[in-house]
């Protein structure tokens, strides 16, 4: 979408911003930025534009960093999984291999007593 200038009022401010944003969008940003001021308004009592500005920054900034750690932890969890799943793999093949072993040799422990058996029980 190409660059537009659009105009924003809030906390009886008035400017142009420029955003290669819909207007729609904007109007919705807006929107809930002046949803969250007002909720601010009311929990805080605080009615100076500046001070409630700074607020509704840390409020959601304080979302935005909760909401990193959350995807952080998220992205740690999954990561972990990946490699539980490919140490059970492993440990799968290891554990094949060793009962491979265990039956090879008593198959060959078996053969050997069956030649053995066959041979009289004489040593040769």
């Amino acid at each position: 979408m190409a660059v537009q200038l659009v105009t924003i009022e809030v906390l009886g401010a008035s400017f142009a911003v420029q955003t290669d944003e819909t207007r729609e969008y904007m109007e919705t940003l807006l929107a809930e930025l002046e949803r969250r001021l007002d909720s601010l308004r009311t929990a805080t009592r605080v009615s100076d534009p500046l001070k409630l500005s700074i607020l509704a920054n840390i409020t959601m900034l304080d979302e935005l960093a909760r909401l990193r750690r959350q995807a952080g932890e998220n992205q740690a969890s999954d990561e972990l999984g990946r490699l539980a799943e490919r140490l059970i793999g492993r440990l799968d093949e290891e554990l094949g291999a060793t009962e491979a072993a265990k039956t090879d040799a008593a198959e060959n422990e078996a053969r050997t007593e069956a030649q053995t058996g066959a041979d009289g029980g004489a040593a040769v």
